[in-house]
């Protein structure tokens, strides 16, 4: 009987001493979170962001160990800490970035009747809607580049009066939304629960959303679930998910060749349907686009991996005298009307070259990646994104919000320390980031990532073999 009585209290017992350790490991984390926000702008205190972005990391790394050993309560205490961090963290000043002033101002100039995409916020026709926030929109002259669905949030947070707090409290709401959404996921893919905690107690995603503002978390709650309900068999629902995130930021579009191959034709339709119907109403009054995407799309460059690479190259062979050779003797054979010379000639350079040869590089990976049969959607998401990601021209820290669900589901050790490392980004302050720090962020996750799909590959090969 009292051996009995020894065996009832001890998944009890181990259940309380884990609620404890979660316990302290929360309290001790919202109280560096409350610090954090009461500094204001992070980014002019770096010195001090990432030892506490680092400390962070490791309070991460015990609440999940807590987790494994007593998942009962710890996991639902867990969870309501992070929704608290998050809500703590949203009452601050925008942390890291000025990207929210952006939203604001789409959102009031809606609200006024303004369509989004005619206008820049430096336009003299908008001098009226000027506040003193204004001031603090980066890129005046530039149009806004963000989709439809993410306007409509704008001008939604604006209706029910939302200022920049606001703004900050829904990016941490729906950022807990995409916490949910990773539970759902682990589930159909019958993978371990406590892992959901990789995500929702990140630092990174705490900060770059609830703390920054960033309206990534709408995108990548909708890019999860649309995953999920592909492992789920619920194909309607995928596609509709997917043509939300695309409609939240571009980016997910690399994974719709993958989708199109697993839904049925009737999906595919809804993936189209939804994609015209966010866009319409904006199509029919305006624009259906901002003009900044271009702008964005072939000027911006910072905190790259294999692009920097690829730009110096193209530096180095300087193939522009050349082209232009060929471009002139191609123009004077077949005439002036038969391709656009002007555009090529302006095209010819690095950093253009440069551009495309990532660009093809990309297309070429997702390629690949689709054409798998053995992946389902959760690894491919990871694998097309990450590679989109590590090829692209820019790679702010809040981009990598896109593939940390997908990397804390599937254990990637690879992009679960490139989260960790990449706030070392903001050492570049207004300009690029230095090359020492690029190499600190990247070359250890991505030499991990190299490293584990090795292994992987090894150790599906003499599986096979037996």
């Amino acid at each position: 009987m009292s051996l009995e009585g020894n065996a009832n209290r001890g998944p009890g017992r181990s259940n309380r001493r884990g609620a404890a350790g979660i316990l302290a490991l929360a309290i001790l984390s919202t109280l560096l979170y409350l610090w954090l926000a009461s500094l204001g702008d992070l980014r002019a205190r770096i010195h001090i962001l990432l030892p506490v972005h680092g400390v962070l990391i490791l309070i991460l790394a015990g609440a999940w160990w807590t987790i494994r050993r007593s998942p009962t309560r710890a996991l639902r205490l867990a969870l309501g800490a992070a929704l608290l961090f998050r809500v703590v963290s949203a009452f601050g000043e925008p942390a890291l970035s000025d990207d929210i002033y952006r939203y604001v101002w789409d959102g009031r100039v809606q609200m006024q009747g303004v369509h989004p995409y005619r206008h820049a916020p430096d336009d003299p026709t908008l001098v009226a809607l000027r506040d003193v926030d204004w001031e603090r929109i980066n890129h005046k002259e530039i149009h806004t580049i963000y989709p439809p669905l993410s306007q409509v949030l704008f001008v939604g947070l604006s209706i029910v009066g939302a200022g920049v707090r606001g703004f900050k409290l829904a990016a941490g709401l729906l950022d807990f939304g995409v916490v949910l959404a990773l539970a759902y996921l682990l589930r159909v893919l019958s993978l371990p629960r406590d892992r959901v905690i990789l995500y929702a107690w990140n630092p990174l995603a705490i900060l770059e959303t609830a703390g920054s503002g960033h309206v990534e978390p709408a995108g990548v709650a909708l890019v999860v679930l649309a995953a999920a309900w592909t492992v789920a068999d619920r194909p309607f629902l995928s596609a509709a998910g997917l043509a939300g995130g695309v409609h939240i930021k571009l980016l997910p579009i690399v994974l719709v060749p993958g989708q199109i191959r697993r839904w049925p034709v009737r999906a595919t339709l809804v993936f189209l349907a939804a994609v015209v119907a966010l866009a319409l109403p904006y199509a029919l009054t305006g624009p259906a686009v901002g003009g900044g995407l271009f702008d964005y799309a072939g000027r911006w460059q910072r905190n790259g991996f294999f692009f920097p690479a690829i730009l110096r190259a193209f530096e180095a062979v300087d193939l522009a005298p050349w082209l232009k050779e060929t471009i002139a003797s191609l123009q004077s054979r077949w005439g002036e009307g038969v391709f656009p010379w002007d555009w090529l000639y302006r095209h010819v350079w690095p950093p253009y070259l440069a551009r495309a040869t990532a660009a093809a590089l990309a297309f070429t990976w997702i390629a690949i990646v689709a054409l798998r049969g053995r992946l389902d959607a959760a690894r491919e998401s990871l694998m097309v994104l990450g590679g989109v990601l590590l090829l692209s021209p820019t790679l702010h820290p809040w981009y990598v919000l896109w593939i940390l669900p997908f990397a804390a589901a599937l254990f990637s050790r690879g992009w679960l320390l490139l989260a960790a490392l990449v706030p070392l980004a903001y050492l570049g302050g207004d300009g690029d980031v230095p090359r020492w720090a690029r190499g600190v962020e990247f070359i250890p996750a991505v030499s991990l990532m190299a490293w584990d799909t090795f292994r992987s590959r090894l150790s599906r090969r003499g599986s096979i073999r037996s």
